[in-house]
């Protein structure tokens, strides 16, 4: 986007960025509290040795958590959306950089995700608890699809006996934020799903606040037969060209919004994209 007609404001917080991301100190941070977290010995240990190991070398590496933290650190939000917890890897980076910010987070909490268990918002919560003992902001999980749970959340869809039945998730997003600072899309990683949550959060995403979207490779799990599902979808437009490609989807948002400015790591351990809103 031009710059020139961004809010200098913004443009100062997108160098601010800029100079975080993969910083030594951050990934070390990054993997001092993954370290902290419960044993995951399928995924973490090669995670923190990444990050460890870019840092030893002086190479401004950064994937999801790391790129969290510069975030959290540069922004330090006061609200925190996220789609897709898991086990809390990301969750925990916002926290402990940002004790005050008030974080929402939603899963479908799949048995076995990832190849570890995954046993929940109750674990996740105790978790938290270990890393980021000095956060006093809200804390809130939700849990079932997040392309049913978003627009009750945020107040996009209409009011009938659907949403009623879900009235906690309804109180919830009254309570809630209009505009967020820092927002993670990690979940459903069908394209058209991907489409689906990127649809929900962008409008609601505030002017200097950023988007995160994990996974950015030539694949969406279309190709093994998935198909996103949600009792919103009509209300959503629904691009009929989607590639079943979660790097594809990400060119496309980069070439059909003009108010974000891009960064990416796509050499990475796990590609990885930031947008950051500018106006």
């Amino acid at each position: 986007m031009d710059q020139a007609t961004a809010c200098p404001l913004t443009v100062e917080r997108l160098e601010s960025i800029r100079a975080m991301l993969g910083a030594p100190d951050v990934q070390l941070a990054t993997a001092e509290t993954l370290d902290a977290l419960s044993p995951d010995p399928r995924n973490k240990p090669r995670l923190v040795e990444w990050l460890r190991d870019g840092a030893a070398r002086g190479e401004r590496r950064f994937e999801i958590r790391s790129a969290l933290r510069a975030l959290a650190r540069a922004i330090r939000p006061r609200s925190y959306l996220e789609i897709g917890t898991r086990r809390g890897w990301s969750l925990a980076q916002v926290l402990c950089e940002s004790p005050h910010v008030d974080a929402y987070a939603f899963d479908l909490w799949m048995d076995g995700y990832g190849g570890i268990d995954n046993p929940g918002p109750d674990f996740v919560r105790d978790e938290m608890r270990t890393v980021a003992p000095a956060h006093r902001g809200r804390l809130q999980f939700f849990s079932g699809n997040s392309h049913d749970a978003l627009p009750v959340f945020l107040q996009t869809a209409p009011i009938g006996d659907a949403e009623l039945a879900e009235i906690e998730l309804l109180r919830a997003g009254e309570s809630a934020p209009r505009m967020f600072d820092l927002v993670t899309v990690d979940g459903d990683h069908t394209a058209l799903g991907t489409w689906w949550d990127l649809t929900d959060v962008l409008p609601s995403i505030a002017v200097g606040g950023a988007l995160v979207i994990d996974d950015l490779v030539d694949f969406a799990d279309e190709r093994l037969g998935q198909r996103a599902q949600s009792r919103y979808a009509g209300l959503r437009p629904s691009p009929s060209d989607l590639e079943p490609s979660l790097l594809a989807l990400w060119t496309r948002l980069k070439n059909e919004i003009d108010n974000f400015a891009f960064l990416e790591s796509l050499d990475s351990i796990v590609p990885v994209g930031i947008a950051l809103r500018m106006k």
